[in-house]
């Protein structure tokens, strides 16, 4: 009883909730193009952990690092690390500078990211690309959570939230097919 209480002196059950077709017709492009963003990174970042571990454990007259599966959890862990400490520092620079600011910046580096791993092709090098490229998604995620929430009201946020996350989780499922179809097409 108190939470019902407790809820109509914050203005909760105040608010009419849309059924499921007008929250989505609610949800503008800004919330679309978000979710293809996410999607996309989601994509690539899945794809590149899907073969990760074939490139850096294969040996290296095979075009492989020639490293130990202990080495390749080293980054992986390290790599997990970052993305996951990193945004408690980068949220205030979506806040700050803005997030479409920081959505391209993340971008950028994220970008640098992959090249390093594509053009330095050492232990080194991929562990240095593995940490600019999560440093890269440490600064995307607040970006993109801050224009969720932007794009969104009290009316179709849960529905918004479930189609956003959805959009995580087709490009999770994607980025392994895509790069499995493209290792099966080169051998």
């Amino acid at each position: 009883m108190n939470q019902i209480n407790d809820d109509q002196s914050t203005g909760i059950a105040d608010v009419k909730q849309l059924g499921t077709f007008a929250a989505i017709g609610s949800l503008g492009y800004v919330f679309w193009v978000v979710g293809g963003m996410e999607m996309i990174e989601r994509l690539a970042y899945y794809g590149v952990k899907a073969v990760a571990v074939l490139y850096v454990t294969d040996s290296a007259s095979s075009g492989g690092l020639g490293t130990t599966m202990t080495d390749y959890s080293r980054i992986i862990g390290t790599w997990a690390l970052f993305q996951s400490v990193v945004p408690i520092f980068t949220g205030g620079l979506s806040d700050r500078y803005g997030y479409k600011e920081t959505i391209f910046a993340s971008t950028v580096v994220k970008i640098i990211g992959y090249l390093i791993m594509a053009f330095f092709p050492t232990y080194a090098g991929f562990f240095v690309g593995a940490l600019v490229l999560a440093t890269g998604t440490a600064i995307f995620k607040p970006g993109i959570q801050g224009t969720l929430v932007k794009t969104t009201s009290r009316k179709n946020s849960s529905l918004a939230w479930g189609i956003f996350y959805q959009t995580v989780n087709i490009g999770g499922f994607l980025g392994p097919l895509a790069v499995q179809r493209k290792v099966t097409l080169q051998a």
